[in-house]
């Protein structure tokens, strides 16, 4: 699309929350593991071990919350990446410094839409407050301020704009390498890979920023630790191990394959049906 693009951008919030709800119904089970080690700092056999203790009744607690927040987070990504695309001054010419801005943009609307529902998640999540949060709804009597809630907000911040800036740039490019197909399931599984390895590139290099990130949201107490603070705390609790903060990656690279492939297959299978386009 050249700039100052007319098109209709509902489809691309309609594709890309479809996306999201796809995407987290078949991969919370796998998330909640990998959350317990980065918080815990823990091996994939004690993190299943810790979730499987629990029971069968516990694994789905806090789906509603990402539910919600991944839905409605991957709803955005698209269709305000699309809005911003649109919208940005005509002077903006440059299709990289475009790409980028507009992807910047809507990686700050995600996170001051989505850090409370990020925050909520780690809380139900960590083991340490599952006798003290009843429920979701029991939330707002724990995070009294809106500092708490938004505890997090500046590695989200970095996170996103990180994240969606590769994915945007590369996308195209990427796609463009793999085999072309005139059929369906060509298509549908060349946008699989496409948005796997891009997915598993990003969950890979952001990861650090997740587990300090995580650190942040599990606390529950008043004062915000700065994003120094933080980083040092969790090398302690890692008695300064690198290694160990990466305890998990493996898993969340699997994760990311599976979640960024169904998401850009199901977005662009859902784009194909509402606003056709040449090549689908």
């Amino acid at each position: 699309m050249g700039v100052g693009g007319g098109q209709a951008v509902w489809p691309h919030y309609l594709s890309g929350w479809i996306a999201g709800i796809t995407n987290v119904t078949i991969t919370f089970p796998i998330n909640k593991v990998i959350f317990r080690q980065q918080i815990y700092g823990v091996n994939f056999r004690m993190a299943l071990r810790q979730v499987r203790k629990e029971g069968a009744s516990m694994l789905f607690r806090g789906l509603a919350l990402p539910l919600c927040n991944k839905s409605g987070q991957v709803c955005l990504m698209w269709g305000l990446y699309e809005t911003y695309h649109q919208k940005l001054p005509a002077s903006v010419s440059n299709p990289t410094q475009r790409t980028i801005l507009a992807s910047c943009l809507t990686g700050v609307s995600e996170a001051m839409l989505g850090t409370p529902f990020e925050r909520g998640q780690s809380l139900l999540l960590t083991p340490a407050f599952h006798g003290k949060i009843k429920n979701t709804l029991d939330l707002r009597h724990h995070l009294k301020s809106i500092s708490m809630w938004y505890r997090g907000l500046s590695l989200i911040l970095i996170r996103n704009c990180t994240t969606n800036s590769l994915f945007f740039l590369l996308r195209s490019p990427l796609r463009d390498l793999l085999p072309t197909g005139s059929s369906k399931q060509t298509r549908f599984l060349n946008d699989f890979i496409c948005g796997a390895m891009l997915g598993g590139l990003n969950s890979s290099l952001i990861y650090p920023v997740n587990v300090v990130k995580s650190y942040q949201q599990k606390q529950m107490t008043r004062q915000n630790q700065s994003l120094i603070s933080s980083c040092k705390a969790v090398l302690v609790e890692r008695n300064y191990k690198i290694r160990s903060i990466y305890y998990g990656v493996q898993l969340n690279f699997t994760r990311a394959l599976i979640t960024w492939g169904i998401i850009n297959a199901t977005y662009e299978f859902c784009m194909s049906v509402l606003q056709p386009r040449q090549g689908y």
